[in-house]
């Protein structure tokens, strides 16, 4: 079976953003382990990535201990908005310890602040030790009951940014009316692990539904993107893994019952820019980081016409777009702007803000699914 990509869906690149980088050499990660704790680091390297034409940059973020230690990413992603234009902005929020109500604001906030370009990376968090640090056991800790759990997370959020409808809010200083409550909604949510009232603290973001995303190919990860994702980073060793996974994601979907736009697939492309393939295979060599030198995953090292030609295959086999993984950000970033941008620019076509991230991916705008309830209630009377 072939899959092929939906020619009205646009192809688009984004960039990784990790500490010191994916796989940052030595000495590189050692100057970099106090500049990742400065506001300038993440905003000069979202300001490189947004030049250089990628259209999002994602924020790792982990509630596990990291050996350079971390920033929050939604809060590092709140203070680049307003430093870029154009650029799309996906933290990642772990929700295996964190409240669905404070991932929904948190995220309707971002997507304020930005005017419409935030994103959300959805994680689960795997050990015993990340449990601890919340001062709580799990006994379930398993791939099916994290993203189970998740896919309530989701639904959860999704419900809450609809909890408010766009024109909520009146704002008439001369009656002191600040909102309509007949457009403010509770959203009555019992599952198997929440029971939120609602309705949100935020108004409706700009986007109505920001762009939620997952990463990974586990069933457990397939079933919750397909369920309500709409974006799925995933990692693929050669053109015959790629090409099977893009048509199991597909069966998947009509399995699931899926009734709304196709996932949008991206391939994780780890990258390490050199002049020859011989100097960019040594950086492999001399690197940190022994997951993303994975010999199973497809990788992106050599010359930037090398990488530029990946992306071209990526692109036939049908993968709605790539991200890119930067092995070093202080080196493979600025090869992506000063050398990569103009293939960027025929792979990915440039778009003008304002553009939220919804549209520069693809996706059609996100109704909000109490008021059209209202409207077809209406209709009925």
């Amino acid at each position: 079976m072939t899959t092929t990509r939906n020619p009205d869906v646009p192809f688009r690149v984004g960039i990784g953003l990790k500490g010191a980088g994916y796989a940052a050499a030595p000495k590189n990660k050692q100057h970099q382990a106090n500049s990742i704790f400065t506001p300038g680091y993440w905003g000069d390297l979202a300001a490189t990535a947004e030049r250089a034409g990628a259209d999002f940059v994602t924020l790792e973020d982990s509630l596990g201990l990291q050996d350079q230690g971390q920033l929050d990413a939604s809060l590092v992603a709140a203070w680049v908005a307003p430093r870029t234009n154009s650029i799309g902005l996906i933290p990642t929020l772990t929700v295996t310890h964190t409240e669905p109500f404070h991932v929904s604001k948190n995220i309707a906030t971002l997507d304020h602040i930005s005017l419409g370009r935030a994103g959300w990376q959805v994680q689960a968090s795997h050990t015993d030790a990340e449990s601890q640090l919340f001062g709580r056991g799990r006994d379930q800790l398993d791939d099916t009951s994290l993203y189970a759990e998740a896919q309530e997370v989701v639904e959860v959020v999704r419900r809450l940014w609809d909890s408010w409808e766009d024109d909520a809010e009146i704002r008439d200083t001369t009656t002191g009316r600040f909102i309509d409550r007949d457009k403010l909604h509770y959203i009555d949510y019992a599952g198997d692990h929440f029971s939120v009232k609602g309705p949100s603290i935020t108004p409706r973001p700009p986007q109505g539904q920001p762009v939620v995303t997952f990463a990974g190919r586990s069933p457990a990860v397939l079933h919750a993107a397909i369920t309500g994702g709409d974006l799925l980073f995933v990692t693929v060793a050669d053109q015959d893994d790629a090409q099977d996974l893009l048509t199991q994601i597909r069966s998947l979907e009509t399995q699931y019952g899926r009734n709304q736009q196709p996932l949008l697939v991206y391939a994780d492309l780890p990258v390490a820019f050199a002049d020859t393939p011989e100097a960019a295979q040594k950086r492999v060599e001399n690197a940190v980081g022994q997951d993303w030198l994975d010999d199973r995953q497809l990788r992106g090292v050599g010359t930037v016409q090398q990488v530029a030609d990946q992306l071209e295959q990526l692109k036939s086999l049908g993968f709605n777009g790539v991200r890119l993984l930067p092995a070093d950000n202080t080196v493979d970033i600025p090869a992506i702007e000063n050398s990569l941008a103009t293939h960027l620019e025929s792979i990915s076509q440039p778009v003008q803000p304002p553009v939220t991230l919804r549209g520069v991916l693809g996706l059609p705008s996100a109704a909000n699914r109490y008021a059209a309830a209202k409207q077809a209630e209406g209709a009925l009377v």
